[in-house]
């Protein structure tokens, strides 16, 4: 059973902002902030069974009020990833949006979940968030509801269930923005072995926002259906971004049911993430435009999320909540150091 403890770190707006850890019986924990639901530490074991954190994080808790990076914040929204000229019609109303990454709008604009001092309670081992989001703020259309339940095991999954309702309707897509690191000194990501259990990915303009072409990943350097070096097949590409910062379809997606959409394993410290969502695919980003306390590509973040700009293709499936719809998703990490997967670590 897992054992959960508080203590605040910091005030806003004269509310008082609490740090939680969640600690299983093994003696692995995360950390994370009622302030948009920040991910401050996820602590697993490697291969010696030594204990180290594997998310980065600010070295001064009070950054993440200032956080402009998404540093680990576990509810991005109200619409995770970009939205195309910051505006997109529903329901033959026109909506238009904060512009805070040059002409769209990104990760639910200046006002996203992650700027939100979340309300909690416990419940049988795990945090429960919970929040509003107005009508018009960055311009989405309805009163948002929503909450994302915490938990963590005994075998280590970290799971995050998300809900959200809206008096009207209004596009939702949730994701978890945490930059993972596995190695035992947070070197470089570039030389794990990463699997992505797809075999189609979305063709990206320059802005990063889908051209609406969906294209298949076999023999291309975007192709991850076996365990391969980052590094490797970064170095096939010939695009403007060194790294990945690409959303790929799941190919087995079913509503409402868990799968493994990605792994990512770290040789050097046995470490293995393995992601599991109820959503229809990941955003892969390797972290090339960090910066301040952490370089380029000392992160990778396995986001999984409904399709990117959905809301302005409509050939792409729709995450619409409403007053009859709740927004329903789970995102849930697996980590491991099983010796049994060094049989994949050899190509």
């Amino acid at each position: 059973m897992s054992i959960i403890t508080k203590e605040k770190v910091f005030s806003v707006e004269g509310r008082d902002i609490f740090i939680f850890k969640i600690q299983n019986s093994s003696g692995a924990y995360i950390e994370i902030l009622n302030y948009g639901a920040y991910l401050v530490s996820v602590v697993v074991p490697d291969n010696h069974m030594q204990f180290g954190n594997i998310v980065l994080n600010y070295k001064n808790i009070d950054n993440y009020y200032s956080d402009k990076l998404y540093l680990g914040s576990a509810i991005i929204g109200r619409v995770a990833n970009r939205i195309a000229e910051a505006r997109f019609n529903l329901n033959e109303n026109e909506y238009f949006l904060d512009r805070n990454d040059g002409n769209n709008c990104l990760h639910g604009g200046g006002a996203g979940l992650n700027k939100k001092i979340l309300d909690y309670s416990l419940s049988e081992g795990c945090i429960i968030f919970t929040g509003v989001s107005s009508a018009g703020e960055s311009g989405f259309p309805g009163e948002m509801f929503f909450s994302v339940r915490v938990s963590f095991s005994d075998k280590n999954e970290l799971t995050f269930e998300y809900k959200a309702s809206s008096d009207i309707t209004c596009p939702v897509n949730f994701t978890n923005h945490a930059y993972f690191n596995l190695s035992r000194d947070h070197t470089s990501i570039l030389n794990y072995k990463l699997k992505v259990n797809a075999s189609e990915y979305l063709e990206m303009n320059n802005e990063f926002l889908p051209t609406g072409k969906i294209l298949q990943m076999k023999n291309t350097s975007y192709d991850f259906t076996g365990y391969k070096k980052i590094w490797k097949m970064m170095a096939e590409k010939n695009e403007s971004i060194k790294g990945y910062n690409t959303y790929f379809i799941c190919r087995d997606y079913q509503v409402g049911r868990l799968k493994n959409l990605a792994s990512v394993i770290d040789e050097n410290s046995g470490r293995r993430i393995d992601v599991f969502s109820t959503m229809p695919g990941m955003l892969l980003y390797t972290g090339d435009y960090l910066t301040g306390e952490h370089l380029p590509f000392s992160g990778i973040c396995l986001e999984a999320q409904h399709y990117p700009d959905f809301v302005n293709h409509a050939n792409f499936p729709q995450s619409i909540a409403g007053p009859q719809h709740e927004f329903h998703e789970i995102i849930k990490f697996e980590f491991h150091n099983y010796q049994e997967y060094a049989k994949y670590l050899s190509c």
